[in-house]
């Protein structure tokens, strides 16, 4: 999911003690299902909360000029594993796509992804199999994420 060049700028010059929340409309579909085409959310920059398992956050990607949304699926610490077929597993536990399936990647990614298993010490960032997330570049490390999305009220993870 690509998020507009504004809030690069916004959450770039955002410092900790600067804590304002930037709203952005989400744009994409690589987290249909968790979150949707339109949908408004509040971003706000690293250091202003913790970051938790399952939080929506925004990075930037050297193969994107656009800022990228993904959900945290693994974290510093986190034991990560892709088995022979693909699928992932955080701490011996499948990872699910927004809609509930089974995470599972293509050989050559698995292949790529397959060099981080054990201990993470960046973030695993996931949305659809094939998007531009951790199963596609590898873990993300801290300084390239920018911003914790805070989700509209009543839209919780199913």
């Amino acid at each position: 999911m690509l998020i507009s060049p504004l809030l690069t700028l916004l959450l770039a010059n955002a410092t900790p003690a600067d804590c304002t929340p930037v709203e952005k409309e989400i744009h994409g579909t690589s987290l249909e299902g968790q979150l949707m085409p339109g949908q408004k959310v509040t971003a706000l920059p690293p250091g202003c909360r913790d970051m938790r398992r399952l939080d929506f956050v925004i990075f930037t990607s050297d193969e994107s000029q656009n800022l990228v949304i993904k959900q945290i699926w693994g974290m510093p610490g986190d034991k990560l594993s892709v088995d022979d077929r693909g699928y992932v597993f955080v701490n011996d536990e499948q990872v699910l796509t927004p809609f509930d399936k089974p995470y599972r990647l293509n050989r050559y990614f698995m292949r790529k992804l397959k060099k981080f298993e054990g201990e993470l010490t960046d973030y695993l960032l996931l949305g659809h199999p094939g998007s531009l997330d951790s199963g596609r570049v590898g873990p993300i490390s801290i300084n390239h994420i920018v911003g914790i999305v805070e989700k509209e009220e009543g839209r919780e993870r199913h």
